[in-house]
């Protein structure tokens, strides 16, 4: 059940990854969001992230990742959250 220093780096980018798309996305969909079709589509893309965090997991299981795997895969997500946040508030000056 032991993770190498590859399993690691490569479960942190994976977690990273996926929370920049996600993350972009949830950025796109409030953007369209005072748009004509904005509630529309911002509904959807709620379901387009939503499967696509299904779809991460699912894979994670068939692949037969450990919990560790996608525990350190969740701290990159949430390591990409925290750099996304910060550099979106250096360049606009809020703080949230």
């Amino acid at each position: 059940m032991n993770m190498d220093a590859v399993q690691i780096v490569a479960a942190l980018s994976a977690g990273a990854t996926f929370g920049a798309v996600y993350l972009g996305m949830l950025w796109f969909s409030v953007r369209v969001l005072p748009g004509r079709h904005g509630p529309l589509l911002f509904v959807a893309l709620g379901l387009v992230r939503a499967a696509l965090v299904i779809a991460a997991l699912a894979g994670a299981l068939a692949l037969s990742a450990p919990p560790f795997a996608i525990g350190t895969a969740f701290l990159g997500f949430v390591a990409a959250r925290f750099m996304i946040a910060r550099a979106v508030d250096s360049q606009t000056g809020d703080r949230a």
